[in-house]
């Protein structure tokens, strides 16, 4: 009977092991840009087994490094939304949130595209994580528990074109010089 019991025990265990995990991420999970450059990153939910009426989230990033432009939520949330509360100076997001009566989704999903703009090189995170306010809630009003994956972006710092030329001149000088004390 023991040894029944501890086989069933590990089987239980193995199948929670492998039930997928309801994640919502920052995809791509990095981003290489240049000084300037736009982009868009997306905040996608992923294995959600049950229909899902809504949630939010906070997001957090470097201002120094990056500038978030735009917030854009998809029209299959329909009811209630908001791109939350920004503090540029803090790079922080407050209380993104999204719902749905019409059609609730499971599955996959979009729930945002966050558009920002590369103002400093080096590397930031986008971090996003749980909102106290907005819960992620399923099809019978329960709270979904949720994993929060973040992402980073490097941005390069590219040579202004005055500057290349700046370069360009003086290796042209150089050469020049070279080249009048060999004739």
């Amino acid at each position: 009977m023991k040894l029944h019991q501890t086989l069933l025990a590990s089987a239980t265990l193995l199948a929670c092991l492998a039930a997928q995990a309801q994640t919502v991420s920052i995809t791509p999970s990095l981003s290489n840009v240049n000084l300037g450059d736009t982009f868009s990153v997306d905040v996608a939910a992923t294995g959600f087994p049950d229909k899902i009426f809504g949630g939010g989230y906070n997001l957090a990033f470097d201002p120094s490094i990056v500038q978030l432009d735009a917030i854009t939520i998809p029209a299959s949330w329909e009811f209630a939304t908001s791109t939350g509360l920004l503090d540029p100076v803090a790079g922080t997001v407050s209380d993104v949130f999204f719902n749905t009566f019409v059609a609730p989704i499971k599955g996959d999903f979009l729930t945002a595209t966050l558009k920002f703009t590369a103002v400093g090189s080096g590397t930031s995170a986008i971090s996003v994580s749980e909102s106290g306010a907005f819960p992620f809630g399923n099809e019978f009003g329960n709270a979904v528990a949720v994993t929060y994956v973040n992402g980073s972006v490097n941005v390069a710092a590219v040579p202004e074109p005055s500057s290349l030329a700046l370069l360009l001149s003086g290796v042209a000088c150089m050469g020049l010089i070279g080249w009048r004390r060999k004739s």
